[in-house]
């Protein structure tokens, strides 16, 4: 399923580390992370019956390549899916959009020792740990030449093979957990899987704040919590296109059966 606006949390920064944090509120960026949310491994999905919000600790591992690709045509303002790619429209949001712009959806397998799951990434958090827009991308691709959204460019590979701290939403009826936030600094997934992860029982995280009032900050530099549906902004980030670098491809990727 696609986001909607209401879907979306509020936005975050991914300008700020934690050392220039002057703070205000008596919870810590983990305690914020962690808010509301059931703490469990990766291996005490199988048991979730309902929708549930949830934080857990995985490595990324292997693309689970859809029928539909590495990204969608989406409105210029929010990440709402366009009703059509190649027509004009106005969205829910309030944008009059001439041309749907791409964004990305990333499905990828996730790992934690024997345990295995589906992760939904989508156009934020994706952006913001490559360093550029699914719309830069695809454009480069299609200057190349290609223009198919079953060829996997070969820089979409920085999202394997890292372990991060995910806040998701896990959906047992489609077997995969939509991403909201996610960070890959060592410290703060540590402190995560040993103090709030119990292998056999789960906790819920409890405080005073709205948690999708609050603003998560990023924690070191070059290390992003990025949040599901947020603008990055490329230029307080640090974020660039890779100095204008063409994109390369690799070879189709069939879908999983």
């Amino acid at each position: 399923m696609l986001p909607t606006n209401e879907q979306k949390e509020k936005p975050t920064q991914l300008a700020k580390s934690l050392s220039n944090w002057s703070g205000g509120s008596r919870h810590s960026p983990v305690e914020r992370f962690v808010h509301n949310a059931k703490c469990m491994s990766l291996s005490q999905f199988c048991k979730i019956k309902h929708e549930t919000l949830c934080v857990t600790v995985a490595t990324t591992l292997k693309f689970a390549v859809s029928k539909y690709g590495w990204f969608y045509y989406g409105c210029t303002r929010c990440s709402s899916k366009a009703p059509n790619p190649e027509k004009a429209y106005e969205c829910s949001c309030g944008q009059k959009v001439e041309q749907p712009i791409p964004r990305y959806k990333i499905e990828i397998y996730v790992s934690n020792g024997e345990s295995k799951y589906r992760f939904v990434f989508w156009d934020s958090e994706c952006a913001a740990i490559l360093g550029m827009t699914a719309e830069f991308m695809h454009n480069s691709m299609v200057e190349n030449g290609e223009d198919d959204p079953m060829v996997y460019p070969d820089e979409l590979e920085m999202l394997l093979n890292k372990k991060m701290a995910f806040r998701i939403k896990v959906q047992p009826t489609f077997s995969q957990a939509s991403v909201w936030k996610l960070c890959d600094d060592e410290a703060f997934v540590k402190e995560i899987e040993n103090d709030y992860i119990v292998e056999d029982q789960t906790l819920s995280a409890s405080g005073e704040n709205d948690p999708e009032s609050i603003i998560l900050m990023t924690p070191a530099k070059d290390v992003v919590i990025a949040d599901k549906g947020e603008e990055v902004d490329f230029e307080a980030s640090g974020a660039t296109q890779l100095s204008g670098t063409k994109p390369s491809k690799k070879l189709k990727i069939e879908p999983s059966s």
